[in-house]
């Protein structure tokens, strides 16, 4: 039960107390220039004054020893004491191989330059501050490590909420292995109907697939719209994996879907056969129609969609976190657009195309807009470069009722929860 992100934070803390250490040291450094300016002008005042009475007529021994007491003071490096034609008079200095500032003064006699006194005093380096500033940077390296500590105390989850999130990862894998063995279960089932149909020779039912290919042949009216679901692929992975991997995530996406128009049209008390699926889940995406003859019919289509995309969601997360492959989706609702002479099914494609990751959008004639305008919060699309997508508009939320009836359905939907099928044999 560690504390969230705890390598970003010692990062943090790192680079904190780096900056901290190099403000010290610049803070100190502009300190010790300013005592050593100080300092500077103060001791070759006074060496003047102290050498001025033996330097005319010039007394190299006195000065000798003026220049050494002086030297004895520790920031001094070297001291020069010349006459009034640059000649050395007397020197002294215990590191005069040092580097540092050089303070300098003529030595005046009733107004006649009589010497110059230079004083060089050391400047320290950066090895010589931090030394002098160890127990700064020792405190500041504690405190550093005390933060750090107390992050690792106050950030940790509790033995509560660790147990929590490890229910509910266990949960969700739960929840997709019980998928899958529902998709594998219904694939058992559809090859065993397929071989007691060839044995008895008779002519089955269409399927609703079989009704939507049908219906593509016939030119869709204005009551008719569309939901095309994509997947948002913008690094192309579809085309670079195996067919063995995403055969079996496009089967998991087409059982989501299945299950949502069942609770969906069961939901708006509607036959699950007026969703005709136009398009199963492929690399292209899936496709769904209907006709808004129907009472409640668009709002269904919708709805499909929102709780498709909740359960993408879910699907996404899980398979991410497991390295597996997944692909986020996005999805639009259509009508058919005149001015382009495009139809529901091919208007939902071009309009889903037009957006990102987990985003909706819907383009609908006046009357229908009015039906879902106050169970959907929608925005204008940004950025128009058609007739289509001038008078789109972007789903940006939806009601509370709706939100709920979303959520539930998702969960019912990952419970697992039995719906009867109004199946015929």
């Amino acid at each position: 039960m560690n504390a969230p992100r705890q390598g970003l934070f010692a990062s943090l803390l790192i680079v904190s107390f780096a900056l901290h250490t190099f403000l010290l040291v610049i803070a100190t450094t502009h300190q010790l220039n300013e005592n050593r300016a100080s300092q500077g002008q103060l001791m070759t005042s006074q060496l003047v004054a102290d050498s001025l009475s033996e330097l005319e007529p010039a007394n190299t021994v006195s000065l000798a020893l003026v220049a050494n007491r002086y030297a004895t003071n520790p920031s001094i490096a070297s001291i020069r004491i010349l006459d009034a034609n640059k000649q050395v008079l007397a020197t002294s200095g215990m590191a005069k191989t040092r580097q540092g500032e050089v303070f300098v003064r003529d030595a005046l006699q009733n107004e006649k330059k009589v010497g110059t006194v230079e004083i060089t005093l050391i400047q320290p380096s950066i090895g010589e501050i931090l030394r002098t500033q160890w127990l700064a940077i020792l405190a500041s390296l504690f405190i550093h490590g005390l933060i750090w500590l107390a992050y690792r105390a106050i950030a940790r989850p509790t033995r509560s909420e660790y147990l929590a999130r490890i229910n509910q990862e266990n949960h969700l894998k739960h929840e997709i292995q019980r998928l899958t063995q529902a998709l594998a279960l219904e694939k058992q089932n559809t090859v065993t109907l397929v071989a007691q149909a060839q044995q008895q020779a008779k002519v089955q039912p269409k399927s609703r697939i079989e009704k939507a290919s049908t219906d593509q042949q016939i030119n869709l009216d204005h009551q008719t719209v569309a939901l095309n679901i994509q997947f948002y692929d913008p690094k192309q992975l579809l085309s670079s994996v195996n067919q063995s991997v995403s055969v079996p995530y496009f089967k998991l996406c087409q059982l989501f879907l299945d299950k949502s128009i069942d609770l969906c049209a069961k939901h708006y008390q509607l036959d699950a056969a007026q969703i005709n699926v136009v398009q199963e889940f492929n690399a292209e995406g899936a496709t769904l129609s209907t006709t808004s003859e129907h009472p409640h019919a668009l709002e269904c289509l919708m709805m499909i969609g929102a709780v498709f995309q909740l359960l993408a969601d879910v699907l996404y997360k899980r398979y991410r976190e497991d390295k597996r492959f997944a692909l986020q989706t996005r999805g639009a609702v259509a009508s058919a657009v005149d001015a382009m002479q495009l139809d529901a099914i091919e208007a939902a494609k071009r309009l889903t195309q037009h957006l990102h990751a987990k985003e909706a959008a819907l383009h609908l004639n006046h009357e229908q807009l009015k039906t879902v305008q106050n169970s959907y919060e929608l925005v204008v699309m940004p950025n128009p470069s058609s007739i289509m997508t001038r008078h789109a508009f972007m789903i940006n939320g939806m009601n509370e009722q709706c939100a709920t009836v979303a959520q539930n359905l998702r969960t019912e939907i990952l419970m697992g929860k039995k719906v009867k099928a109004s199946t015929e044999s």
